[in-house]
């Protein structure tokens, strides 16, 4: 890649950090796209599926751990709940990582595309379903940097365990998944408030992504990340986050979750395309 093809993804990087903090989704379900869609038709240097899903999550890990440190000095973050969802998330992530590198290139592309249309239907039923299970619940309490005591009965770990773990696996085989889930199953099964939902969605994330990461470079060697474009698209989602954190307010949860819905939709339909062609299914 020439330089102008990395300075093009800083600034492409400032949008989707941008636009993925503002509607509260993972940076690495907009990258994954950007790596294998829009390279080709900006002539810059494609990537193959693997490689472009594993840079997606190590520029969404720069993305998230600003988030966290500020998460972490509110002391919004529900570590015993994050500690149950990691013992089935991480074991998921590594399985979903080695059978990553073990996959056809066109055949993890057309998995990204089926993957979206799935999150496309949870973000769905979720915005349907706002009714809390109260069973086999376990009271909480936490107490943040201001003082404010925040007391909840967390519900449905069992459940909210099997989907982080879902989520988990699928993450480590098209870098999305996770954090699209994560938050989702905290604030709307786990009943945890939205302030400590988000800022434990966070800390898993960052386990999760950089266990995959971790892993990535253990199979394939350092050679598994493209560190020069990563160089560029980092600093491109520390600006974006920023940006998107001061617009997400501005942004009812109802738009929200139609425009996830829109876009899920879209990606899985142009990836779908993308994959399917490669495997020479359509023409």
């Amino acid at each position: 890649m020439m330089i102008f093809e990395y300075w093009f993804m800083f600034f492409v990087s400032i949008a989707v950090a941008t636009i993925a903090m503002t509607v509260g989704i993972g940076g690495a379900v907009l990258f994954s796209p950007v790596f294998i869609i829009l390279f080709p038709l900006v002539n810059v240097t494609p990537i193959d599926a693997a490689n472009a899903f594993g840079a997606a999550l190590l520029t969404e890990v720069a993305g998230f751990s600003s988030g966290f440190i500020g998460y972490y000095r509110k002391r919004l973050i529900d570590f015993k709940t994050a500690r149950y969802f990691l013992m089935i998330g991480v074991p998921s992530v590594i399985v979903g990582t080695v059978l990553k590198r073990s996959v056809n290139s066109a055949i993890l592309t057309t998995g990204f595309a089926v993957g979206m249309v799935l999150l496309s239907l949870y973000v769905f039923v979720m915005s349907k379903n706002k009714e809390i299970d109260t069973s086999n619940g376990v009271m909480r309490s936490i107490t943040d940097a201001e003082g404010n005591i925040h007391e909840y009965l967390v519900c449905n770990q069992h459940e909210g365990g099997i989907l982080a773990g879902i989520g988990s696996f699928v993450t480590g085989l098209i870098s999305v998944g996770v954090g699209e889930t994560v938050v989702s199953t905290l604030r709307g099964r786990c009943n945890l408030p939205m302030g400590v939902a988000a800022g434990t969605s966070v800390f898993v994330v960052i386990v999760v992504v950089l266990t995959s990461a971790v892993v990535d470079v253990a199979l394939v060697g350092i050679e598994a990340v493209p560190w020069t474009l990563v160089m560029f698209t980092v600093p491109g989602v520390l600006i974006g986050g920023q940006i998107g954190a001061r617009l997400s307010s501005r942004v009812s949860e109802h738009t929200a979750e139609r425009f996830l819905i829109l876009l899920f939709i879209s990606l899985g339909l142009v990836m779908g395309y993308i994959g399917l062609s490669s495997l020479g299914v359509i023409g």
